[in-house]
């Protein structure tokens, strides 16, 4: 059974309403002594993907451009569970990831092959390598992921009658994205 827009939109919202948090929990993942560095690089790499404000629809574009980095950390949390990330926080947005599936089936695993890649992108000046070997860029990192939680206001994504213009303009964005990066037909 394929979702509607305005079911898509709904699953959407709840992610985008609980961002702010979302952020916070991936941060105190991040933060657990218990997680291994694999687990660390993935957490790293999808929070710097939160902060970086031109992805794969630019966080200007309202709270439908703050969806695709929610589905991000959401698959982050799934991929650093499975390298081994045992944070309870971590639990219910590894879950969550299955909701990918259910919204867009032919980019969820492309779209787990981008976020596993996210370790290697360089955000803000900041790599992976540097703010886990530099205790400076690890504060500004730790500060600038904290202030995006505290700054992010929820925002409705669309109404019922503009929905599926809203799925379409977040689906293609993923979708051209993952073909650019070559994971995708």
């Amino acid at each position: 059974m394929s979702l509607s827009a305005e079911d898509k939109v709904f699953v959407l919202q709840r992610f985008v309403n609980n961002y702010s948090q979302d952020l916070v929990t991936m941060l105190a993942a991040l933060a657990d002594p218990s997680t291994p560095e694999p687990a660390q690089r993935l957490l790293i790499g999808g929070l710097n993907y939160a902060l970086d404000k031109f992805d794969m629809l630019p966080d200007h574009r309202g709270p439908i451009g703050i969806a695709d980095d929610a589905i991000v950390l959401r698959i982050t949390a799934k991929l650093a569970k499975a390298a081994g990330a045992k944070h309870a926080g971590l639990e219910p947005l590894a879950l969550d990831a299955n909701n990918v599936h259910n919204l867009f089936a032919d980019l969820a695993a492309p779209l787990e092959k981008l976020v596993a890649t996210l370790p290697k992108k360089e955000v803000r000046g900041r790599t992976t390598e540097k703010i886990l070997a530099n205790n400076l860029a690890r504060a500004a990192f730790d500060s600038d992921v904290n202030n995006e939680s505290k700054r992010f206001k929820a925002e409705r994504i669309a109404t019922a009658e503009n929905a599926p213009r809203a799925i379409d303009e977040l689906y293609r964005a993923m979708r051209d994205t993952v073909i650019r990066a070559k994971l995708h037909r």
